[in-house]
């Protein structure tokens, strides 16, 4: 994907002065390596609690998945941010979380249930009600919300529309959700990102999104150290997705064997880990 100098413009207008100003400074499967035990700083919900204790967990970031696309993430300080939450697709609709905030990278069904959230949560749409890219940069407790624009497929949103990447910073980490990516990022992105990141959200299956190949592509381009593949098929969902295990082969794969897992900065694994997590 190339972007014209029109989208360039969109793109550093519409992601946020944060974000337009660090672009001005800038301008198992047989292929499964491990395994087993899960890698430093990881804790799987069986061996912890699947929530956080605000000033007595320091640090430590919890990820709950649901499937598709959507996670609840809980903050060091407690604050809980719903990504993605969908509708009735299949999987189970958990009655509404009563979050703090809920993202939504585009209005398609399986990522844009609002309600979820319940009457606490704020609610930050990725895109306008026109198709356009909102700029969100904000904060909701101790978690800093920021909104990157990215397409739902890799002709400029010719066939899918637009996407939003967010970013999520909290206990010194930079987590990116990256809903339903359709194409390797380019430079500008990637600077709008403000560089790597930490943790990664990608959807993986294809068809709708990116695939393996081009998942791991963009792993590669932000550099994550723990990996959350999302978006592929699973027994639950109709949709002719592509199932997990193409994206982990040659991968050092852990399979948590739980829907939350725990994590923080000073114990991120060294190599670049993907967690596969069960779902609701």
């Amino acid at each position: 994907m190339t972007l014209g100098r029109y989208d360039r413009r969109g793109f550093l207008a519409l992601a946020g002065s944060a974000a337009a100003a660090a672009v001005a400074a800038a301008c198992g499967d047989d292929g499964e390596k491990g395994g087993g035990t899960p890698a430093a700083g990881v804790t799987p919900l069986a061996a912890a609690s699947p929530t956080i204790t605000a000033g007595t967990d320091a640090g430590v970031v919890a990820l709950r998945w649901f499937g598709q696309s959507m996670f609840l993430l809980t903050s060091p300080g407690g604050t809980t941010v719903l990504l993605d939450p969908f509708n009735d697709i299949g999987y189970a609709v958990p009655p509404p979380l009563d979050a703090d905030a809920a993202t939504i990278t585009h209005e398609h069904p399986d990522h844009n249930n609002g309600a979820l959230g319940g009457t606490t949560a704020r609610l930050l749409r990725g895109l306008t009600p026109d198709g356009g890219w909102a700029a969100i940069d904000e904060n909701a407790g101790d978690v800093h919300i920021r909104s990157v624009p990215t397409y739902h497929d890799g002709t400029l949103g010719s066939e899918r529309g637009r996407n939003a990447t967010f970013l999520f910073e909290t206990g010194g980490l930079r987590i990116a959700h990256f809903g339903d990516l359709g194409h390797a990022l380019e430079n500008v992105q990637i600077t709008l990102l403000g560089g790597p990141v930490d943790v990664a959200m990608v959807p993986v299956g294809g068809l709708f999104t990116i695939d393996a190949a081009a998942a791991t592509e963009v792993i590669a381009q932000v550099k994550a150290k723990i990996v959350f593949p999302m978006h592929y098929k699973t027994d639950e969902i109709a949709f002719p997705l592509a199932t997990v295990d193409d994206f982990l082969v040659g991968k050092t794969v852990e399979r948590v064997g739980s829907t939350t897992i725990r994590f923080s900065k000073a114990e991120l694994p060294a190599d670049t880990t993907t967690m596969v997590l069960d779902y609701e």
